[in-house]
């Protein structure tokens, strides 16, 4: 039981810690501070490998039945859980900052392609502005 409740105090500090780095994302989101995010990124890559290695080992260990029924262990599985729900919860919110951040450099980008050379200005067949013409590269004099 003492191996189990090491690795539940384990999995416990580990999902912590991704709790923390996906609020510094999201902090990085708002911000919009690339470098910060590309570092987050692969922390947070470490941290659910680490996650998904512990959780195979408890998974795979013998005892693993006391994880319902031993109260002790039952109180860590469950504040791990919550952990896990907030972890899901800020990761979303994440996704959705990324999805308004993207929508927004897609209209600057649109922005600056049509200030750039307005008279140039096309379509790709996305509906996507580009200024780069096509037309007329394939004739042949």
């Amino acid at each position: 039981m003492n191996e189990l409740l090491q690795l539940l105090s384990f999995q416990h500090d580990t999902l912590s810690s991704l709790k923390s780095l996906v609020s510094e994302e999201k902090k990085a989101l708002t911000e919009r501070d690339a470098d910060t995010l590309l570092s987050l990124a692969r922390d947070k890559v470490t941290c659910l490998n680490t996650l998904k290695n512990n959780d195979e080992q408890l998974a795979s260990h013998p005892d693993k039945a006391l994880l319902n029924t031993n109260a002790e262990l039952k109180v860590k599985v469950d504040e791990a859980k919550v952990i896990l729900e907030q972890c899901k919860s800020i990761n979303n919110e994440n996704a959705s900052l990324i999805e308004l951040n993207i929508a927004s450099l897609n209209r600057f980008s649109q922005a600056l392609q049509m200030s750039r050379n307005s008279s140039s200005l096309t379509y790709n067949d996305k509906g996507r502005t580009s200024t780069i013409s096509s037309l007329g590269q394939n004739l042949k004099a």
